[in-house]
Formats: C-alpha cells, structure tokens, sequence
C-alpha cells in the first residue's frame, strides 16, 4: 500500500473516532438534561404514595413534566393551566380550554395521557368544560374536587370509577398512604395558574352521576361509538364504501377492508384493500399509521387495539 493512501485511511479514521464520540456525548447531554430553563417554572407539586415520591412540574408554555424518582420514569404530559394531586396520586389539571383532566401513574403508567371527566345530565353524556378552579382540602395539600365558572362543584374521582373507566378489574386496592404534596411556585412565574380559596369544608356536590364507559352499538345499521346514552361518532361499512358521521362533520371513502373504533380516543381506524391503515378522529382529522403490508385489525370487545402488518402486529391502543 502506498504511503500516500495509508495517510488517508489514518486521516478518515480519526475523523470517525471524532464523529463517533461527538454524537455520543450529544446524545447523553440531551438525554439527562431537561430543555426547559429553570425561569420557565410556574409550579411544582411534589406528592409521596406508599414510599414513592412523585414530582409534576408545570412550565410557562403550559407543558408538564411528571417524575417518579424512585423508578427512574418521567414523562411530558399535555398543557394545563394549573394542576394538582389527590390522595390517591392522581393527577388533575385544568388545560387551557378549561377542561379538567385526570392520569393515574399507578393505574396507566404504560399509557401517560389526561382523560375527561364526563357527567349524566337528563340521559345524555357531556364533558365538564367550563371549570375554573381545582378544591384543595382545608390544609391545601390535596385536590378533592373542581369547580366550574356557573359554581357548580364536583369531587375527585374513587379508585373505582377511575378502573372502571380503565377497564381494570375492581379487586381490593391496597390504601395508599400518602405524604402530603409541596407545590413550590416559581418566584418569578410568566404565567399565573389560577389560585383556588381555602376551602373549609368538603365540595357541595351537584346529584349527577359520572360516567366514562365507552361502547359500540349497532343502531340502523351503524355500528355507534357511545358514552353512556350519547353518541359521538358512527361508520358503516358496505362493498367497501366507508361512511363516517360525527358530531357536525361526515366523511364517504371507497376501497375499504375494515374498520373500528379505537376506544382511548375514540378515533376510528380503518383499513384500504392496499393495505394503508389509517384514523380518523371524532372531529373528522384523518391520519397514515400505517403506509403498506397492513392486512388486519384485531378487536377486543369491538374495539380494534392491534393492527397485522405483514407478519408484525402494532399496538394502537394509544393511537
């Protein structure tokens, strides 16, 4: 080999080695800090349940940060105006269309995303939008109830009816013995969360049943995606033709193979004879999950929560 080209190797050599431990290092540094700067924090709540502490941080932009310290677990949740934890380790938080929300690391720590609280009035299901404000107890540690801007109050929800709407078998739950939450507000924040009054006593509670049950329904040949009585979206499927109606929008598309409701979201899902697998969202959003090689939804109890694609099945639980 000449001279000339075993410089060059050495030369490309060294240049890889540098690349090589360049990326690696910006790989780390991205993967241990957080991109937020500390001015960024509105608030932070910090919550101990059975010896695990818990820490939810809330910045400016409205973005949440969820850590448990123990198990080395964090995740970036959706925006919220103000946010709060219960005595069970829920979290609640009031997002910036007033809608409250609920996640329970115990319950989902595999699926993290806020769920809706909905609310029976006159047999017909609707979705608590207009709140104003998190009840903490009398010590103002925990969050026990929510209030709307009309003044109606609701409590927090009972480990039951937070499995029920999980589908979790409702076995008995170990009580959790929970260390009082620190929120410590920045000393500076951008954004003021709304700061709820003491609260002396327990929430007056208006008489209306909550309930979060999602079911599919054949009704005039649709096949109905319900919660309780309400009716948020509906398809049939015939000779391939799709047609979907949801609440003010409807949708017809051809060369359809199957379709379902994904029953997280409510989205449906369905897939094209050329095997592209696609959603499409209560308020009419379609969107590819899957490009080619899809052959099949597996359903469990009418809803889909795989898809075959080839020889590998997708989870789309969360999709």
């Amino acid at each position: 080999m000449k001279k000339t080209h075993k410089k060059h190797v050495a030369l490309l050599t060294t240049l890889a080695v540098i690349v090589c431990t360049l990326f690696y290092t910006n790989t780390a540094k991205a993967d241990t800090e957080n991109s937020w700067d500390s001015s960024d924090v509105v608030k932070v709540s910090k919550c101990t349940v059975n010896g695990t502490e818990r820490i939810l941080t809330l910045y400016s932009d409205g973005s949440l940060f969820f850590k448990v310290k123990e198990n080395g677990y964090s995740t970036i949740l959706p925006d919220a105006l103000d946010i709060g934890f219960d005595k069970l380790g829920t979290i609640y938080c009031i997002d910036s269309d007033n809608i409250i929300r609920w996640w329970n690391y115990d319950l989902a720590a595999d699926a993290p995303g806020f769920h809706s609280i909905f609310i029976l009035v006159n047999n017909e299901e609707i979705g608590i939008d207009n709140v104003k404000e998190l009840i903490l107890d009398e010590d103002n540690n925990y969050v026990i109830g929510f209030r709307t801007f009309s003044g109606e109050t609701y409590p927090t929800l009972t480990m039951s009816e937070m499995k029920a709407f999980l589908e979790i078998p409702d076995s008995p739950t170990p009580t959790p013995t929970p260390t009082a939450p620190v929120s410590i507000p920045s000393a500076t924040p951008k954004v003021t969360p709304t700061t709820p009054p003491k609260n002396t006593t327990d929430p007056v509670v208006t008489p209306k049943t909550v309930t979060t049950k999602k079911v599919v329904k054949k009704k005039a040949g649709y096949s109905c995606l319900s919660i309780g009585n309400k009716v948020t979206s509906k398809y049939k499927l015939a000779k391939g033709k799709l047609t979907w109606k949801g609440s003010s929008k409807s949708k017809k598309y051809s060369g359809i193979k199957s379709a379902a409701f994904i029953k997280k979201s409510g989205n449906l899902v369905f897939l094209t004879k050329k095997g592209k697998v696609y959603t499409l969202s209560p308020k009419g959003k379609k969107k590819c999950i899957v490009k080619k090689k899809g052959k099949k939804l597996i359903l469990k109890n009418k809803f889909a929560v795989k898809v075959q694609a080839g020889k590998k099945y997708i989870n789309i639980v969360n999709k």
